[in-house]
């Protein structure tokens, strides 16, 4: 059933499928967790420009050009801190990761450089790092914690793949007190995201 992706529709073993063909990209999540809402609409309505002149914030954050997830879900009910989401960014065509070296390079770089760089308030540790590839696609998976000065304490699990001229990033996180609880499940997420060429 899942290697005929019947999981987009029905559950299998506990899980359901998110699966974006128009951004080539697929992933498993607990049954229990659902699609972000507001994510959803704003992905629905992202290519309708309107005719009213933008406002200084809607300027200002277009300015920006924040990469917003492409998909998200997490728990109902749940505060936001724990979820896994994709987001797909625009790169050369035949960039490679692999330029940066290996897996434990990069990450120990993009924790000391973007996710808790000195003067960040944030602190974090590098648990494991590892790289494969599948079908012609490296992928390189980061586990690691991010402890925050302001109380918060998160443990992540993120997936890191180019295709063509897309990179993509998963991002799995969880509050540091459940991490034991949804390891198994975090780590079947991470391990059933794949890209592939997007089909439309």
């Amino acid at each position: 059933a899942r290697s005929n992706r019947l999981d987009v529709l029905y559950p299998v073993n506990g899980y359901t499928r998110c699966y974006s063909s128009s951004k080539g990209y697929e992933f498993i999540v607990p049954v229990n967790y659902l699609l972000d809402q507001t994510m959803a609409s704003r992905n629905a309505t992202r290519g309708a420009e309107s005719l009213d002149p933008l406002s200084a914030r809607e300027l200002e954050l277009r300015s920006r050009n924040v990469s917003e997830p492409d998909s998200a879900y997490g728990p109902m009910g749940s505060s936001g801190e724990e979820n896994v989401s994709v987001i797909t960014s625009a790169v050369p065509r035949g960039f490679d990761l692999g330029v940066f070296g290996g897996a434990g390079e990069q990450a120990e770089w993009l924790l000391n450089n973007v996710l808790a760089k000195p003067g960040s308030g944030k602190t974090g540790r590098l648990i494991g790092a590892s790289q494969r590839v599948i079908r012609g696609v490296t992928y390189y998976t980061f586990e690691y914690t991010i402890q925050s000065d302001q109380g918060w304490f998160r443990h992540n699990v993120a997936v890191f793949a180019t295709r063509g001229s897309t990179l993509y990033t998963f991002v799995a996180q969880i509050p540091e007190a459940r991490w034991r609880s949804m390891r198994d499940a975090f780590f079947a997420m991470a391990d059933s995201f794949r890209v592939f060429v997007p089909s439309g």
